[in-house]
């Protein structure tokens, strides 16, 4: 079978909608879809042909993202990945993810590739490595309570129009941007996106709803959620959703959350894509009153392996020579030396023996600074072939804040 890959031309985004209902098995909602239509760069996105049939698709959204340092860097968003089920397991695939890897690097574009995946196993082959993680957490009202958080009870929180609020509300979070690995930047389309509300997607609760935190006269944060109310034989039985959650100091967040975790009628509050070291999970007094999930949130994946580590900064010094395997983009493979620290780095060919052999998929893991490196050592993933050279770069490459990819793409 003789796959074409190729842009798209001016019909990209019909193409691309007919391939996603058919791939995923669903309908798409009109509403919801054109939510996602306003985000969709057509330049970005290609068709893999089986003749004149259109196989497989796949688009990229054009990122920019804070690494560690904290540094901005563009990245390229990978979405709208789909297989006709008529041509599942041939190669269509496998075609998508090299001719969009091996065009990032001969254009010389954005050095790192991100995804969020529907089957995590799948992109492991193509070089992603799981760089962020989120944790699902569902609270327990009635064992909630929270530790004192001091100025929390001088914060005031009110409701607001999402429309009206929501350049206030974007400064927040903007402010906030480079505080965390993994926080991407807002373009117009993806601010407007935080509010869109389509009823296909509530799911039987209520519209969105907005609630600001003010301080000293200043909006300090913000939280919009839903609420789903449950009516049974023995009382409410409802659940707060909590969709986003932010504000720019520790009061301000502290109150947002006693705001949300105590709604009257409702039982148990949700979130979906909380960080590991979220403060909410300090803050609860009872560890049990929140059952929590973890799981896979944002994948990474080196185009150029060079460029990308000297992109980023190393909690400390680093000076190791690492063997990277790489057998989709052949001009990854090889030795490079890294040399960094909190002020700058440098990665460049080298011919000298390997301190480390990894993947480069262990590289995409460890590179938004999830501290990973030294757990894949020791699952015998990484090979440490300089004793102590493993626990130095585990140690350089994890960020004081743990990564979190806030926005789903």
């Amino acid at each position: 079978m003789t796959i074409e890959v190729r842009p798209l031309g001016d019909d990209a985004w019909q193409q691309a909608f007919t391939m996603m209902e058919l791939s995923f098995g669903e309908t798409w909602p009109q509403d919801a879809a054109e939510v996602e239509r306003a985000r969709f760069e057509p330049d970005r996105s290609i068709g893999a042909f089986v003749g004149d049939t259109m196989a497989g698709h796949a688009a990229i959204f054009s990122f920019t993202m804070t690494v560690p340092g904290p540094r901005a860097l563009d990245v390229a968003g990978v979405s709208l990945v789909g297989v006709l089920p008529t041509h599942r397991r041939r190669g269509v695939l496998t075609a998508l993810m090299r001719h969009q890897l091996h065009d990032l690097h001969e254009s010389g574009r954005e050095p790192v590739a991100v995804l969020t995946a529907s089957e995590p196993a799948i992109y492991g082959r193509y070089g992603y490595g799981c760089a962020t993680q989120w944790v699902s957490a569902e609270i327990n009202r009635a064992k909630r309570a929270m530790r004192p958080v001091p100025g929390a009870d001088e914060v005031t929180v009110r409701y607001a129009d999402a429309e009206k609020s929501l350049d206030v509300c974007a400064g927040v979070r903007e402010a906030l941007v480079p505080t965390r690995p993994g926080y991407m930047r807002h373009n117009e389309s993806w601010r407007r996106g935080e509010i869109a509300d389509p009823e296909s997607e509530r799911g039987g609760a209520s519209a969105l709803r907005c609630v600001l935190a003010e301080r000293g006269g200043q909006v300090t944060g913000f939280a919009y959620y839903r609420t789903k109310s449950n009516w049974e034989p023995g009382g409410p039985n409802g659940t707060t959703i909590v969709q986003r959650v932010h504000a720019t100091d520790t009061p301000s967040y502290a109150a947002l959350w006693q705001f949300l975790t105590d709604q009257d009628l409702m039982s148990k509050v949700t979130h979906r894509r909380l960080s590991l070291d979220d403060p909410l999970l300090t803050w609860i007094r009872d560890p049990r009153a929140a059952m929590v999930t973890v799981r896979d949130g944002m994948w990474a994946r080196l185009v150029d392996v060079g460029r990308a580590l000297a992109e980023r900064r190393y909690t400390t010094a680093v000076d190791v020579v690492l063997e990277v395997r790489d057998e989709l983009c052949p001009w990854n493979a090889g030795r490079w030396h890294l040399a960094g620290d909190e002020s700058g780095a440098s990665c460049g060919r080298v011919d000298r023996e390997p301190d480390l052999v990894l993947d480069v998929a262990d590289l995409g893991a460890a590179y938004f600074g999830r501290p990973v490196l030294a757990a894949l050592g020791a699952a015998g993933v990484v090979e440490e072939r300089t004793p102590g050279s493993l626990a130095a770069a585990s140690r350089a490459f994890t960020s004081d804040a743990l990564p979190l990819l806030d926005t789903p793409f």
